[in-house]
């Protein structure tokens, strides 16, 4: 399912996403590592400009507590699309020749 998240507020939104929820709703890491922190994982984080909307934004935003407070109060539009099946195309024939002739520019060899 594709969830598309739309900043409904007149400023920018940045939401932490804490790994105790994020992560573990994932199923995998997405904080990164800051070298010369012993190993200290840094927490992603989604961001959104006023007005804008983020598509294909993964399942496990919404599990952070911060995010699903946002969608409640009205501040963060919340968009659920189910995939569209690619269309099939028939079988095509040969690729269509364009009628220009290409020309060699002056100069080239």
């Amino acid at each position: 399912m594709s969830i598309t998240l739309t900043n409904a507020l007149g400023r920018l939104v940045t939401f932490l996403l804490p790994h105790e929820s994020y992560c573990v709703a994932r199923g995998e890491c997405a904080c990164s590592v800051q070298p010369g922190r012993g190993g200290r994982r840094l927490p992603s984080s989604l961001t959104l400009a006023s007005g804008v909307s983020l598509e294909d934004v993964p399942e496990a935003a919404l599990c952070v507590p911060a995010v699903a407070a946002a969608i409640r109060r009205g501040e963060v539009a919340l968009k659920r699309q189910a995939p569209t099946a690619p269309p099939s195309s028939p079988p095509s024939a040969a690729p269509e020749v364009s009628a220009r002739v290409s020309r060699k520019k002056r100069g080239a060899s």
